[in-house]
């Protein structure tokens, strides 16, 4: 992150406070929370699960919408935000992994890697599936485009306390619960898996983040795009998923192996090597 983002970044984690002068309302609430539902899902479903993992296909047409609404969470683009995720899975929780909270501690894990200004250009060589896309590239380096022009729906729906509540207050809380995932689902709850790393299942991360909280069940089979394993496992994210498959708008939902995850340490692999299903990591 340049230095000008992370001034702007601050800047937006500073805005949260004209709450004090901008009264709620129950609209502005229903605002904000639906605000935050939409870009969390973006992240979720689209970040996460389709670009990082491609745990389903989809058409070129969705797969632009699912990385407009993702940028619009000022998680900067989806080349990006794939990349260290890679990354992650590939190295997690060892001295490679950009963001362990087992290697460098809680606030670096949570968002001092992502301020510090040492991971805005990483090779794009384990995300080549995605950069053949102009589309996803130009995504990449105008990500403030779509930001700003989400601030400027919140403002037009609402006015000045809609851009306070709709875009400010969602946008910081979007990407505050996002980043517990990388703190506190590496240090806080249950393992039902014995993986290399130290990932764990949190039930109020899942709520949170529509089913990302199960992190450990990911980090055991990290291609399925279901992460809640059992009936109780809430997966708002995958039973969406789900839904659009029902309906065409994707295919070839991936479900929990059944032969179990392919285990590894994918630190073994050189950089860019492809996964042996295929994918990049």
């Amino acid at each position: 992150m340049s230095a000008l983002s992370t001034v702007l970044t601050l800047v937006m984690h500073a805005t949260v406070l004209l709450v004090f002068w901008v009264p709620w309302t129950w609209q502005l609430l229903a605002l904000a929370a639906g605000s935050y539902l939409l870009r969390m899902w973006a992240i979720t479903a689209g970040y996460h699960r389709y670009f990082s993992h491609r745990a389903f296909k989809t058409s070129r047409a969705f797969q632009l919408v699912l990385g407009v609404l993702g940028t619009t969470a000022m998680q900067n683009g989806p080349l990006w935000w794939s990349s260290w995720h890679r990354r992650h899975h590939r190295y997690s929780d060892t001295a490679r992994d950009a963001h362990s909270p087992v290697q460098r501690g809680f606030w670096h894990a949570h968002i001092g890697w992502f301020l510090d200004g040492s991971h805005d250009h990483p090779s794009l060589a384990n995300v080549r599936d995605l950069a053949r896309y102009p589309e996803l590239r130009f995504l990449d380096r105008h990500k403030w485009l779509p930001l700003i022009a989400y601030a400027g729906a919140m403002y037009w729906l609402a006015g000045f306390p809609g851009l306070v509540w709709g875009f400010f207050v969602s946008t910081i809380a979007c990407l505050q619960v996002t980043m517990c995932i990388n703190s506190l689902a590496h240090v806080w709850g249950s393992r039902r898996f014995d993986t290399p790393d130290d990932s764990r299942n949190n039930a109020l991360l899942a709520l949170l983040t529509l089913g990302e909280g199960w992190h450990n069940n990911h980090h055991h089979d990290m291609n399925s795009a279901r992460q809640g394993l059992r009936w109780w496992e809430l997966d708002v994210t995958y039973a969406s998923l789900w839904l659009l498959e029902k309906l065409g708008v994707i295919w070839e939902l991936r479900r929990p192996s059944e032969r179990g995850p392919l285990r590894r340490r994918a630190a073994r692999l050189p950089e860019g090597a492809p996964a042996p299903d295929g994918t990049s990591l």
